[in-house]
């Protein structure tokens, strides 16, 4: 008999006969021997609805800022449905099944309303039905501060939750079904040829989440990291008993021989800014990277370069989203310490080559730009770690650069062949 702990997000359980396939593979699991907590998302574009709901109440676009307490307590209540339905159709296959919110399953967070971060997870009463033979359904993406104010824990949160529960109760497993086969050497709705990745590592995955890749976010993985849990990625929409290999998460991955890349993965949104005449010396990006940080904005990378007399440029990459905040920093830089002029680059997508056998590798970077080079995308920005590789491209060539990078890299990337891959709605 094992503990498992199964995730189930919004695709999974975006309609009344999802949730009864989920109900029939949870209630197989138990007839199986395992016990099984449950983690579930808000059904399909639940969050997204209340969330327009709240900015056409409050006539605000981001609603969080001025009511962060109150958007919580909205934004629960989908996670709460879709763990009352879920129950009740597990309950109807023969199964015992108990719901419970974040709060009541006791998973403790800090108070930051919206993006709050997990303290502890008690889980007593979780532990308590288990041992009653009944099936715990959990609410994801929320739980409650240490002040008992219900919070939630921003993008991701129900993974983390799952993650976080899996590693309190020490559970054998911990299954994050979504509405793909597992992790695949790149997307393959965009990628031809794109594989399945058998199993990838922690820090692997963190960098493939944090670079672009959705069917895990890097919050979750962190904790897997640091608690030892291993943790599979599976498609929902196979059927019970058809062959789902998915993609195991783990600390250290069964390989033959480290090969060069594990994915390529990317996301769009990054802008560049280039300030020009600052002063030289290492006050200058210290006084950038403060500044930048007291207005908010986040930094990606950040690259000097000479121009002579004295004087540096700044190559610095952040969001498009944060560029408002961002060209109020610069004229102000610009009166102080004083610079000669700034320009911005929008409409930029980050691409990230990862994989742990590329630290030391010769010619990895010597393909990756001539691939690009000899497809014509320009690279803006590059900036690398122990087992990855980030460029910044413009956003019109985001495809043409990931096939590219993942043609001339195919012989290096692990991975299977998926077949009647099934699609989601």
């Amino acid at each position: 008999m094992a503990l498992v702990v199964q995730k189930y997000g919004g695709t999974s359980v975006g309609t009344p006969e999802r949730i009864r396939a989920v109900a029939r593979r949870v209630a197989a699991a138990r007839r199986r021997g395992d016990d099984l907590v449950v983690v579930v998302s808000a059904m399909g574009d639940t969050t997204d609805d209340l969330l327009a709901l709240a900015e056409q109440v409050t006539g605000r676009s981001a609603p969080g800022r001025e009511h962060p307490r109150e958007l919580d307590m909205l934004l629960t209540a989908g996670e709460r449905i879709s763990m009352a339905l879920v129950a009740m159709a597990i309950r109807e296959e023969g199964e015992e099944a108990l719901s419970f919110t974040g709060s009541q399953a006791a998973i403790i967070t800090d108070g930051t309303h919206t993006a709050a971060r997990i303290v502890e997870v008690r889980a007593d009463r979780v532990r308590e039905e288990l041992a009653r033979g009944r099936v715990v359904i959990v609410a994801g993406f929320q739980g409650v501060s240490r002040d008992r104010e219900i919070t939630t824990l921003g993008r991701g949160g129900s993974d983390t939750s799952a993650v976080a529960l899996a590693a309190a109760l020490r559970a054998d497993r911990c299954e994050i079904y979504t509405d793909v086969d597992g992790v695949f050497t790149a997307d393959p709705r965009r990628v031809p040829g794109a594989r399945l990745v058998p199993e990838v590592s922690h820090a692997e995955m963190i960098e493939l989440a944090a670079a672009g890749a959705q069917v895990m976010h890097p919050r979750a993985v962190e904790i897997g990291a640091r608690h030892g849990v291993d943790i599979r990625v599976l498609s929902s929409f196979r059927e019970e008993g058809e062959k789902a290999r998915g993609t195991l998460i783990t600390r250290n991955p069964r390989r033959m021989e480290e090969l060069a890349l594990t994915g390529i993965t990317s996301a769009r949104g990054h802008a560049k800014l280039l300030l020009r005449g600052l002063p030289a010396g290492m006050s200058t990006p210290t006084t950038v990277l403060a500044r930048l940080a007291g207005a908010g904005v986040p930094v990606d990378m950040i690259a000097e370069h000479p121009e002579g007399d004295g004087r540096i440029g700044l190559q610095v990459t952040t969001w498009e989203d944060a560029l408002p905040r961002a060209r109020e920093v610069m004229d102000e830089l610009m009166r102080d310490p004083g610079g000669t002029g700034w320009e911005v680059r929008e409409e930029l997508a980050r691409v990230a080559l990862v994989g742990s056998g590329m630290h030391g590798r010769p010619g990895v970077y010597a393909r990756a730009f001539r691939a690009l080079l000899d497809h014509q995308v320009e690279v803006h920005a590059v900036s690398t770690s122990a087992i990855s590789i980030t460029l910044l491209v413009p956003a019109e060539r985001e495809d043409d650069a990931l096939r590219a990078l993942h043609s001339v890299f195919e012989m290096e990337l692990v991975g299977e062949r998926v077949e009647n891959a099934p699609e989601a709605p």
